[in-house]
C-alpha cells in the first residue's frame, strides 16, 4: 500500500486520540501520531534527496537524468466536437462562361 492509501485507511477509522478515556492510551495516541509524521516527513525528504544524487551520479557518468515531466497546463476544452457539428456553407463553384 502507498502513503496515500494508508493516510486514507486511518482516516476512515475516525480515531481521535482527545476522546479515549484512558488518559495513558491518549497520550500514547499522540506520542504516536507525531513520531509517524515525523518520520513520514523525513522519508519523503530522503527520497528526493536520493532522487537528486542518483541525477548527479547519472550527470557525472555522462548519462541523461531523470526527466521533468510537467503535468498540462491546458484547462480548456480542446474538444473539437462543436467544430465538426457544426453546419459549414456549401462551396459554390463559380464558373466563368465565355
Amino acid at each position: 500500500m502507498d502513503l496515500e492509501a494508508h493516510f486514507q485507511n486511518l482516516a476512515s477509522l475516525n480515531i481521535n486520540p482527545d476522546e479515549v478515556e484512558n488518559e495513558q492510551h491518549a497520550k500514547a495516541f499522540n506520542s504516536l501520531f507525531a513520531i509517524v509524521e515525523i518520520l513520514s516527513k523525513e522519508n519523503i525528504a530522503q527520497k528526493e534527496q536520493i532522487q537528486m544524487l542518483r541525477d548527479e551520479i547519472n550527470l557525472l557518468k555522462g548519462e541523461q537524468t531523470k526527466p521533468n515531466i510537467r503535468g498540462s497546463k491546458k484547462k480548456d476544452d480542446i474538444s473539437s466536437e462543436q467544430e465538426r457539428n457544426q453546419r459549414k456553407p456549401q462551396k459554390t463553384g463559380n464558373l466563368i462562361q465565355e
